[in-house]
């Protein structure tokens, strides 16, 4: 089982982060001054939700690849929410209001046994999605 936790305060390294990119020659020196002058102050001033929200889509993005890498090496993963997600900072000594828990992915081999399998019931995509 691995519980993903989304860093609200993630932001804090992101100017060290772009001065890096910039001694390394991937950015130029106006990028880096748009990016320190625009961007970062966002997320300096953003109100907590925003924070929050953010953090829980990049973690979700990362649960999502964990998941694709798990399937790539043979392993069948299940990503969990049901869990009372109020105490699951603590439980990991971290502080709750900075860390979001975002989701639990729980990683093993796949059943051989078909009767041990539990076969689920699924939306149609028409239900849960619109292309346009």
């Amino acid at each position: 089982m691995v519980q993903i936790f989304g860093d609200t305060l993630a932001f804090k390294s992101y100017r060290n982060l772009w001065n890096k990119a910039y001694e390394n020659g991937q950015i130029t020196a106006e990028k880096l001054s748009e990016v320190l002058n625009t961007f970062l102050p966002l997320y300096e001033k953003a109100p907590k939700q925003m924070l929050i929200s953010d953090a829980t889509v990049d973690c979700a993005i990362a649960g999502a690849q964990l998941m694709l890498v798990a399937r790539a090496h043979g392993y069948e993963t299940n990503p969990i929410a049901g869990y009372d997600s109020t105490k699951a900072a603590a439980v990991f000594g971290l502080d709750p209001e900075r860390y979001v828990p975002v989701m639990a992915v729980a990683i093993g081999k796949p059943v051989k046994n078909d009767q041990d399998e539990v076969k689920s019931t699924r939306y149609a995509a028409e239900q849960v999605s619109e292309f346009a």
